[in-house]
């Protein structure tokens, strides 16, 4: 089936040299030489992968604004506005000094974990280096957490977290060019094949 793919960067980006996101959520972390700020890294990966779906034809709508940290609420809003067919990317990387990858969706069977499961599965090749950190009890590989973009939308919904962005090693991996460029191959190739085959 053909979706269109509404991508969400989570988090706030940089403007005028300063980070849109309130220092009390702590989306960034401060390591030795760099400061790893979760919000632009989402919005870099994004952009890459916006940029692939459109020159695959595949379409998509940027969900969350360039720069500011738009409320929950109001990125709902605007992806319940739009009609047909549409799947609700969330773009995230993790903190708690963990390794590897989430894929998460709302609570309960739906129509999502099926999507979920192709990311899971492009993430663990695509990535032999980190490990996809899963919840198998209910028999597929996507954790499950009533998060409000997940609950909310009126959509099949996915949120992934790639990495930890208070780990140096993954940070310094997010933060590169060659990292953002990997993360996204690895989503564009998930919703190519999901677009194909489902």
């Amino acid at each position: 089936m053909k979706y269109t793919w509404l991508i969400d960067a989570g988090h706030g980006g940089m403007h005028e040299g300063k980070y849109m996101t309130d220092p009390k959520w702590g989306k960034f972390y401060k390591h030795p030489t760099f400061t790893a700020y979760e919000g632009v890294t989402n919005r870099k990966i994004a952009s890459l992968l916006i940029t692939k779906l459109e020159d695959a034809g595949i379409d998509s709508v940027q969900i969350h604004h360039d720069y500011w940290d738009t409320s929950l609420s109001g990125l709902v809003s605007m992806a319940n506005a739009i009609t047909g067919n549409k799947v609700y990317l969330s773009i995230h990387s993790n903190a708690g000094k963990g390794k590897g990858f989430e894929v998460f969706t709302s609570k309960g069977e739906t129509k999502s974990d099926k999507l979920a499961d192709v990311f899971c599965e492009h993430l663990i090749f695509d990535f032999p280096e980190y490990p996809l950190r899963q919840d198998v009890r209910d028999g597929d590989k996507d954790k499950e957490e009533d998060f409000y973009v997940l609950k909310k939308t009126n959509c099949p919904a996915v949120l992934v977290e790639l990495l930890f962005f208070d780990e140096i090693k993954q940070a310094e991996f997010l933060n590169s060019a060659e990292g953002q460029e990997r993360l996204a191959n690895s989503l564009f190739k998930s919703i190519k094949q999901i677009n194909e085959t489902t």
